[in-house]
């Protein structure tokens, strides 16, 4: 049997308005191209700076030199790495003894004792004093503080830190209060990680 084909007419269809399909995906193709730049920018100057990290401060304790709800710099340093200086501000990995105790997990205090060194509180002008000398500190907010009472030799690979705002501080000080054990009132070189800058 032979089928026959019999064209039929079509109302013809008005011209499409807008953007054609190609320029549609030459659109959202720019777009994405543009996002995935603007991403490999963010993302190159955040690699190109591996070495310093942003905290914020979530206490009072460094008052007044770091505020609290400030926003501050650091350089980061490799576990073991840190080679301490006297007066540093350091952010380091708290001792679980003071987590415990009710501290955060990061902490940033300053570098007052370091190993081997005699410390303790306080000449007739309130000044903590390191291997028997008058320690000066310009940066605390009050000067002296209490305890220890007792002179305390830093151990090997430790550190004797403090807050610069004493009286609002969780550090050494307090540390010691509680515990009467250096060992658990100083931090070991190894938490520091990082190094505030100024």
């Amino acid at each position: 049997m032979a089928v026959t084909y019999t064209p039929t007419t079509a109302t013809p269809r008005p011209p499409k308005r807008g953007l054609s399909t190609g320029a549609i995906v030459g659109i959202v193709a720019g777009a994405v191209t543009l996002f995935l730049l603007a991403a490999g920018i963010l993302v190159a100057v955040t690699v190109l700076d591996t070495d310093t990290v942003r905290l914020k401060a979530t206490g009072a304790g460094m008052e007044p030199t770091i505020r609290a709800g400030q926003t501050f710099s650091a350089t980061k340093v490799d576990a073991g790495d840190y080679q301490p200086n006297r007066s540093d501000v350091v952010v380091f990995s708290t001792p679980k003894a003071w987590v415990a105790a009710g501290g955060d997990r990061s902490l940033v205090k300053r570098v007052i004792g370091l190993p081997g060194e005699r410390v303790s509180c306080c000449d007739a002008k309130g000044q903590w004093l390191i291997d028997d000398k008058p320690l000066a500190e310009p940066y605390v907010q009050k000067p002296g503080g209490h305890t220890p009472t007792d002179v305390i030799v830093v151990p090997a690979g430790r550190l004797w830190v403090m807050g610069d705002n004493r009286g609002a501080s969780n550090d050494s000080r307090s540390m010691y209060a509680i515990t009467r054990d250096i060992e658990l009132a100083t931090i070991p070189l190894s938490a520091v990680t990082a190094v505030v800058k100024f």
